[in-house]
């Protein structure tokens, strides 16, 4: 998968093919087999609190089974998975994180096929043509700011502005997420690309593991600024009365979050129940409602100003290139949290 699309407007509305292939599911045998199973494994990168409310929507609609949850993110989930894995364990039904540890996990063979009847609705290319994950929300990259300490005429939006010397030492970055990195180098070309991200790395960063912390950190004064956090993250801590907005820049990188299907998964009658309840119309509403952007055509959601967005999508996660562009990013901007 390379980049499989550029500038795409209007995510939310625009109209795209849908799977080419159809499910032959049963619901009801689902259900009957969900309930000898009682109980589904999920893990997931997504924030503790808002999983939390998505499986208990779910027990109140299968109140048979006893929802499990882990979370943890990137690296940890994956190398968790990988661990278990190796030692001949395969405890998780269902796992929810970014696209490269789905690209990672169906190359494993550590996914199994399902094509959910909800998956007609979503968004191509939110979704694995051979029907091994189906994507449940977006994350474009944005620049976030803290409104009582910058004003957004003054927020920087250019790869220039950026350098401006005025922000050295007041913007923070997640040093565990190389992948803009990767994909400003690879539209940039690698010589005029890391001859900017030097003259960026010498802006002297914050930085953090974790954009949910790191944006924790915004909004509470700490730096006036942070580069590419994720536009869920601001909306979140803008919903709870937080000093935060967001600005993106032009295209706007965007990651998304696939959903699979264990392929060992314990108990898969509820994966694919907990699957098609992630896809369904109220399932999308509900991951709207946490200020994400849903993959489901025709799913609203309250945050201003998406549809002046052009996201691009590329895989950039795979890959010697995608390794050498990690380390170069670690040696550019540092490893370790200050």
């Amino acid at each position: 998968m390379r980049a499989i699309m550029t500038c795409l407007m209007l995510v939310l509305v625009l109209a795209f093919a849908a799977p080419p292939c159809k499910s032959a599911t049963n619901d009801e045998s689902f259900i009957e087999g969900a309930k000898k199973e009682g109980t589904l494994v999920l893990y997931t990168s997504m924030t503790v609190d808002q999983s939390q409310k998505i499986l208990d929507a779910f027990r109140a609609k299968y109140p048979f089974i006893q929802p499990k949850m882990f979370r943890a993110v990137g690296e940890r989930l994956l190398t968790k998975i990988m661990t278990e894995a190796q030692a001949g364990k395969y405890d998780f039904d269902v796992v929810q994180s970014a696209e490269s540890q789905a690209y990672f996990l169906k190359k494993r063979n550590l996914l199994q096929k399902y094509v959910s009847p909800e998956a007609k609705n979503i968004q191509k290319p939110f979704f694995d043509p051979e029907g091994y994950w189906t994507a449940v929300y977006i994350m474009p990259n944005v620049i976030g700011y803290n409104t009582r300490m910058v004003k957004r005429t003054e927020v920087p939006k250019t790869d220039e502005d950026l350098l401006n010397p005025k922000w050295k030492g007041k913007m923070g970055m997640d040093n565990t997420k190389p992948e803009w990195f990767a994909w400003k180098l690879k539209r940039m070309g690698e010589e005029k690309g890391l001859a900017y991200m030097r003259k960026l790395g010498a802006q002297e960063f914050r930085l953090y593991p974790g954009l949910t912390v790191l944006t924790g950190l915004l909004a509470a004064g700490e730096f006036p600024l942070v580069l590419n956090t994720y536009l869920h993250n601001v909306e979140d801590i803008k919903r709870k009365g937080g000093p935060v907005e967001w600005i993106a820049q032009d295209p706007v990188f965007t990651k998304f979050q696939p959903l699979g299907i264990g392929s060992k998964a314990p108990h898969p009658n509820a994966a694919k129940l907990f699957t098609d309840f992630m896809l369904s119309e109220y399932g999308q509403k509900l991951i709207g409602s946490f200020g994400r952007v849903p993959t489901r055509r025709g799913v609203p959601t309250h945050v201003q100003g998406l549809d002046k967005l052009n996201y691009v999508i590329d895989d950039i996660s795979a890959g010697d290139d995608f390794n050498k562009n990690a380390e170069l990013f670690r040696s550019i901007f540092g490893a370790s949290g200050s």
